[in-house]
C-alpha cells in the first residue's frame, strides 16, 4: 500500500479505480501484505514450528480464510458458525482452536464430534459439559484450561 501523486493505491491498483468499479463502501485486501505477515512471523518462530491460528472473529471473510489456510495456518473460533466457516475455507479440523466465552452445549457437541484440535475451557461448567460429553462419545477431548490467579500485579 503506497501513494503515488496523491492517490491511495492497493498492490499497484488505484483505490479510486476500485471505488469507481466496485462502488464504496468497500473492502480491499492485500494479498502480498497478508503473505509477507505471516511468512514473517513464521520465520521468527521457525525453531519451535508452532501451529499459528488465525482468528477467524478478526476476519471471517471465506477467500481470506482460504489463502491463510493455503499459507499453512490454523483458526482460532468462537461459535459454531466461525467453525463451520474455518471447515467451508479447507481448514482441517486438527488445525481448528475453539475459544471463547459462553460456548452451548450443542457447539460443543459439534467441535467434539469434528474432532478438532482443541477446545480452550473458560469455567468449571464448561469443563463438566465437555466431560459428559466426551463420555457419552467415548472420544478423548483435547482441552487448553485458562486460569485467572487473582494476582494484584502490583
Amino acid at each position: 500500500m503506497n501513494y503515488k501523486k496523491k492517490k491511495f493505491y492497493v498492490e499497484n491498483i488505484s483505490t479510486e479505480k476500485l471505488s469507481k468499479k466496485f462502488k464504496t463502501p468497500l473492502y480491499c485486501y492485500s494479498y502480498l501484505k497478508l503473505k509477507k505477515n505471516i511468512l514473517d512471523l513464521k520465520k521468527n518462530f521457525y525453531k519451535i514450528n508452532p501451529l499459528i491460528c488465525f482468528s477467524v472473529k478478526s476476519n471471517s471473510n471465506l477467500k481470506i480464510l482460504k489463502e491463510i489456510k493455503n499459507l499453512g495456518l490454523g483458526a482460532d473460533v468462537v461459535s459454531k458458525g466461525e467453525m463451520m466457516k474455518a471447515f467451508k475455507a479447507g481448514i482441517k479440523s486438527k488445525k481448528i482452536v475453539f475459544s471463547g466465552v459462553g460456548k452451548s452445549y450443542s457447539e460443543l457437541e459439534y467441535a467434539v464430534n469434528k474432532n478438532i484440535l482443541l477446545i480452550n475451557v473458560e469455567s468449571k461448567s464448561e469443563l463438566l459439559t465437555i466431560a459428559k460429553i466426551a463420555k457419552l462419545k467415548k472420544k478423548k477431548i483435547d482441552i487448553g484450561i485458562r486460569l485467572n490467579p487473582n494476582i494484584n500485579p502490583n
